[in-house]
């Protein structure tokens, strides 16, 4: 049987990847957090119908930046086209902020109580 038709993959598809792949490299689960990191992508196309991504993040504090920056463009390309067959041209990301992340927080917390004591 030679079964015709098109399966077209829309940009949100391609932008919920994206933001899970996200998620993955930085372990996040709140949904607030997720939320703020589907608000700052996009995704492009290019005319041959390739993705390109582009990002702006708020990086945990004393995280290496380059390398967390080249994890997350690896693996929203892997994912990308694993999941979809479509080439990923380019994924940009842009260091916006820094952000203490919990555990720097704990620690801190903690130390805080061991000076007083």
């Amino acid at each position: 049987m030679d079964f015709k038709g098109m399966i077209d993959i829309s940009d949100n598809a391609l932008k919920e990847i994206a933001v899970r792949s996200i998620c993955s490299v930085f372990e996040i689960s709140e949904e607030r957090k997720i939320k703020k990191i589907r608000k700052a992508l996009e995704i492009e196309r290019s005319p041959e119908d390739n993705v390109i991504v582009n990002v702006r993040l708020t990086f945990p504090y004393g995280k290496p930046l380059v390398e967390l920056g080249k994890s997350i463009m690896e693996r929203i390309k892997f994912d990308i086209e694993r999941m979809t067959d479509l080439q990923v041209l380019t994924v940009n990301v842009t260091v916006e902020d820094i952000e203490e992340g919990e555990a720097e927080t704990k620690e801190k917390g903690s130390e805080e109580i061991e000076d007083k004591e």
